[in-house]
């Protein structure tokens, strides 16, 4: 991330696919979320992100950019309904096995039907 420049889901995917931790690049893409304009943050979202390298981290980048739209009422861009950005298996973001109940219940739609299970408030920072 570019100090006093946000950085798009594309180039986080590019960060990750250069060796950048996937929780902590799709962390710094979120923490300005709720500051940021509905415009920019629509075009943040809106470039198909290149492969990381991994699928989780392809279909998290997916559910990311459906839920940051549906959230803020943003036009969804295509290309997270492509088949390559789903799961075919669960995906619990936290390896804490007590918070699996949890991630169960909360996460969002966007992720939960890609086998992400991430609770929707570890998409916030305190």
């Amino acid at each position: 991330m570019v100090r006093g420049r946000l950085s798009s889901l594309a180039e986080t995917a590019s960060r990750v696919a250069a060796g950048t931790d996937l929780l902590l690049a799709v962390r710094e893409f979120l923490d300005p979320r709720d500051r940021t304009p509905d415009d920019e943050l629509a075009c943040l979202i809106r470039e198909r992100p290149r492969p990381t390298g991994s699928a989780e981290g392809d279909a998290l980048l997916a559910g990311l950019a459906e839920h940051v739209a549906v959230t803020r009422g943003l036009p969804c861009p295509a290309w997270v309904q492509e088949p390559a950005r789903f799961l075919d298996h669960f995906w619990f973001v936290s390896a804490t096995p007590g918070f699996r109940a949890i991630s169960l219940a909360q996460a969002p739609i966007a992720l939960k039907r890609r086998g992400i299970l991430w609770p929707a408030r570890s998409l916030r920072r305190v």
